[in-house]
């Protein structure tokens, strides 16, 4: 132990041992000065494990330093108690009696803290916890800040649970009919926001208050960006059997920046939210008992984890508008296209759908890339920003420039056949596009087969415009798979005659190198595998994730993955045997069939 107190406050000592440590001792003591020691860290770091703290927090039986730190990093960053508030809302969503006790506890600490500025209620309220502005002798809100700050808190739940329950509502709404009603919808989320940013822009009304209500927080993207346009036009909706998600894209700007909302002759179109509540179900007014109604808003969601395939037809160019040209267009024609840290973002909005286990996967990934950048590699993964809003609904970051396979198969009958139209997309650079491919295929072929990712169906793998190979939708993983873990692929990744044409066959240069970089990057990943381990492991036992069918050999069998027993060049063997068996593999194949049957995937 004392050998362990002196690597843990050695100043090399990284954030991955300690949630090590953290996840191997139980002791409380010990416990509590980990816990302690999360302060060292700076709170973006830590906040990427935090679905992994929370999981450990709630099994240990003195969880009292870890809601400290919980509620001392809420109270400086703000993105990090929406996410953390959320995420503790859908684990007490799961109904496990032996954690409700202590999830119920931290909800209302948290609470506290983002209304108060403090968890306890009798010290002086600090406005520090969105952005620093001081109170002065002439602001006539110190005595209601508080207040205030409830009231924008309930104001980001409202959109966040509209936006989720627009994707439920439209399930029920004819096919030819829901783009309209999806942009109907949109419209109406966004006249709440203009609203409550003209409701608090009024004389008597604090910098402070006006400059908070200019739009609200979704924690996708950078720290503190607010939401304050949500454009219906930009808006699509895609469609699945037994969901509708969609894609929304938001104007943000940076909440710290002083500069004029310049919206004029402003009306409201309708009555803000109240229509869409007729179609959706109630939702809570900032006059009723906070979020009362909140999970009742969202208890007719069910799980489901098919993915999306577009609906409209493509155009022309098969790539449609790049993203910077979609950013000069929306800002030009923006109100708030003047702030200098004006943006948009762009997400999917997904209602049916637990997330949890998405942002597992994703966790995953993001390591495994930072591990390829650590070791200098060339190997290409495009992690996405993940958001649990509950534990059936959530935001997803899109990938810009980017379409599924099946959706390009389908644009045009002579691109049924991948490789001719990765031969006519990228005719005008086509060796630099291919090598972009195989650095792809290379990366996700590993993390494929590491995560044992299935459901890999042609609408389930996008290419972008440079020729990357991007997997989404991670619905099946570890220990379950689709058909009730019924194993219809067996291949340890997707790997068809058409990807290996495009990477030049079986004896190219490129599928060479292809094989390099796979073996290169199983290297790297043995090298740091406890910080990919930690992920799996600290989110045990994993009741609610069906990733966790079976949560202990998932554990096991992803470390058994990495290979670890063997030497390097038995892992120039695996990586042979592992592409062996996916090259043009049967069962991937009619797998393939399965989809175009049933789903019309092509």
């Amino acid at each position: 132990m004392n050998e362990t107190l002196q690597e843990i406050q050695s100043s090399s000592f990284g954030i991955e041992k300690l949630l090590y440590y953290l996840q191997k001792h139980e002791s409380p003591g010990f416990q509590a000065f980990l816990a302690n020691k999360l302060y060292d860290y700076p709170i973006s770091q830590v906040s990427d494990y935090l679905p992994q703290l929370v999981n450990i927090s709630i099994q240990r039986e003195d969880y009292g330093a870890f809601t400290k730190y919980f509620m001392d990093s809420a109270l400086k960053d703000h993105n990090l108690a929406l996410k953390l508030y959320w995420v503790l809302q859908a684990n007490l969503q799961d109904n496990f009696a032996k954690y409700s006790e202590k999830l119920s506890f931290m909800l209302a600490s948290l609470e506290k803290v983002i209304v108060n500025g403090h968890t306890d209620e009798e010290k002086v309220v600090v406005p520090k916890h969105l952005f620093e502005l001081s109170i002065t002798e002439n602001d006539q809100e110190k005595h209601y800040r508080k207040s205030v700050r409830a009231d924008y808190f309930t104001e980001q739940h409202k959109i966040a649970f509209s936006l989720a329950k627009a994707s439920v509502a439209l399930i029920k709404v004819k096919e030819d009919k829901r783009l309209s009603m999806l942009k109907h919808y949109i419209d109406q989320i966004n006249n709440r926001l203009k609203e409550i940013r003209h409701w608090y822009c009024n004389e008597t009304t604090s910098e402070y208050t006006k400059r908070l209500f200019r739009g609200i927080v979704i924690p996708i993207g950078e720290p503190l960006e607010q939401v304050v346009r949500i454009l219906s036009s930009e808006s699509k909706y895609y469609k699945t059997k037994a969901r509708v998600p969609y894609r929304v894209v938001v104007e943000t700007v940076n909440m710290e920046e002083d500069e004029p909302n310049i919206e004029t002759n402003y009306t409201v179109e309708g009555t803000g939210l109240e229509e869409l509540e007729e179609d959706l179900g109630e939702i809570p007014d900032k006059n009723e008992e906070r979020f009362k109604g909140m999970k009742e808003c969202i208890n007719s969601l069910e799980e489901c984890s098919e993915e999306a395939s577009e609906t409209e037809s493509i155009e022309e160019n098969v790539w449609g508008e790049d993203w910077n040209a979609t950013y000069q267009r929306l800002m030009g024609n923006s109100p708030f296209g003047h702030f200098k840290s004006w943006n948009i973002r762009c997400f999917i909005v997904k209602g049916r759908d637990d997330l949890r286990q998405e942002l597992l996967a994703m966790q995953v990934i993001k390591k495994a890339q930072e591990i390829f950048k650590q070791e200098n590699l060339e190997l290409y993964l495009r992690p996405y920003d993940i958001l649990v809003v509950s534990g059936n609904s959530g935001f997803i970051e899109c990938v810009p420039n980017a379409l599924s396979i099946d959706f390009i198969k389908k644009s045009n009958k002579s691109y049924r056949n991948l490789t001719k139209f990765f031969e006519n997309a990228f005719a005008i650079g086509f060796e630099e596009a291919q090598k972009n491919f195989v650095e792809s295929m290379a990366a996700y072929s590993l993390l494929c087969y590491l995560l044992n990712l299935k459901d890999r169906h042609n609408g389930n793998i996008l290419l972008d415009s440079q020729g990357r190979i991007i997997h989404i939708d991670f619905g099946f993983f570890l220990t379950n798979s689709p058909g009730k873990n019924m194993d219809f692929e067996t291949a340890p990744f997707k790997l068809t005659k058409e990807m290996i044409d495009i990477m030049g066959g079986y004896q190219g240069e490129m599928f060479i190198y292809y094989k390099v970089l796979m073996y290169q990057g199983l290297l790297a990943l043995r090298k740091n595998y406890e910080e990919l381990t930690l992920l799996v492991e600290m989110m045990l036992p994993g009741e609610a994730l069906p990733c966790f069918h079976d949560p202990f050999r998932a554990a096991r069998e992803f470390r058994s993955r990495l290979h670890l027993n063997k030497n390097e060049d038995e892992c120039l063997e695996v990586i042979e045997t592992l592409i062996k068996k996916s090259a043009e593999n049967k069962k991937t194949r009619k797998y393939d069939t399965f989809q175009k049957v049933s789903n019309g995937i092509l």
